[in-house]
């Protein structure tokens, strides 16, 4: 069993920024091994992934994009309820400096706000900065 809430005390700045980027890609094919594991620690493992988009390294915003992306379309309707934290640090790295972050956070807030039970953080708060004049 997998235990999010050591992760999410690693994740919190205090190594290496390879080994953060390693631990999501670690993650990411657990994800795809067996997914079943992630069900019960939903919770954690969401709120560690909202402060691990918030990384001061592209490297890291773009794979918690991507893997924020694939666990909603693994995961589906199990998870849309905890993406809160997520979608307001996807929301936030629209506005980065890089173009390469942009895109990749458009394409996993595009596959995280699909994901039924997400529907409530489609409106208000950091998502209303994403309507056009």
């Amino acid at each position: 069993m997998i235990s999010f809430s050591n992760l999410e005390h690693s994740i919190n700045f205090t190594i290496a920024e390879e080994v953060r980027v390693s631990l999501i890609e670690l993650l990411e094919l657990c994800l795809e091994t067996d997914n079943s594991e992630f069900v019960t620690q939903l919770g954690p493992l969401c709120t560690m992934l909202g402060k691990a988009t918030q990384d001061q390294n592209p490297e890291m915003k773009n794979i918690c994009a991507k893997f924020c992306g694939k666990l909603a379309t693994t995961l589906g309707k199990r998870v849309g309820g905890y993406m809160k934290t997520i979608v307001e640090a996807l929301v936030t790295n629209l506005q980065h400096q890089h173009s390469k972050v942009r895109k990749e956070t458009l394409r996993g807030l595009k596959d995280v706000l699909a994901c039924k039970g997400a529907e409530p953080y489609l409106t208000g708060g950091p998502i209303a900065q994403l309507k056009f004049s």
